[in-house]
Order: C-alpha cells, then structure tokens, then sequence
C-alpha cells in the first residue's frame, strides 16, 4: 500500500492562529513548544517533545500553501492538528542505522506560519509555564 496521513491525536490543542511557535533541537532530540489553545483550561505553552529522531524539517508551506504539500492528497488535506504517515516513503528512504525503519514514525505538524515535520522514535506532550520559547528550552532541560 502507498503512504497514507491520517489525524493523529496528542491529546492537547495548540493556538492554531498564533505564529510563536518555536522549534529547538539537540542532539536526537526536537521539541517544539506552543502556545495553549484559547478553550484550554491549563494555558501553559504545550511542548511536543521528539526523542530518537531521525530527521526533522520546519518550514514551508504555511497554512495557506499546504496544499501544495506532497503528501496533500496522500491525506494531509484531512489533517487540521496532526497527522502521522503510515507506511513513510521518508522512513523507507533514510539510511540504514541501528534503528530498524519499524522504530521510527513520522509525524506532520500544522502550524499557522510553518509545517513540521519529524520522524523519530518516540514523542510525548508536556506543559511548561511562560512563553513558548521558555517552554522550548525547559524541555531540554
């Protein structure tokens, strides 16, 4: 079968509207910090945080050029949060290391300004007070 997006759910809601979001990485490790969305009881600034990872992107398209994303009619275009690529071309591409492609999951963030992308081992979600480049640098901590 080809490589299909489908939503995947973290569990938090970002800000979808506002552009702070901030991406910091060290070593194999990525996180990416946002603010909390409006409708979100705990407003401390949401942190995905990457461990294992493979490879990483942020950048183009935006919010209004996703549409032009490759992976777009592959799925994306059903995506509003998140998405997780199953069967990733990407993975099935990147060199063979240690870890076996089967570790590895590839993830797309959407986000106002940017699209995240990151293939990695593990993620999890944490909340840490102050602004979300604050929230950034704690989680590597």
């Amino acid at each position: 079968m080809a490589e299909q997006v489908v939503a995947h759910d973290f569990g938090v809601r970002w800000e979808p509207n506002a552009p702070e979001a901030v991406v910091v990485a060290v070593d194999a490790v990525l996180t990416l910090a946002l603010r909390a969305h409006g409708d979100d009881d705990d407003q401390r600034s949401v942190v995905l945080r990457w461990s294992g990872v493979m490879w990483s992107c942020t950048g183009s398209p935006n919010d209004e050029g996703v549409r032009f994303h490759r992976l777009y009619a592959k799925g994306l275009d059903r995506v509003l949060w998140a998405g997780r690529v199953e069967r990733s071309e990407l993975i099935d591409s990147l060199p063979r290391t240690v870890q076996r492609p089967s570790d590895l999951t590839h993830y797309v963030v959407l986000l106002k300004e940017d699209t995240v992308e990151v293939v990695a081992r593990a993620v999890e979600v944490l909340r840490a007070e102050g602004t979300p480049r604050d929230a950034a640098r704690a989680a590597l901590s």
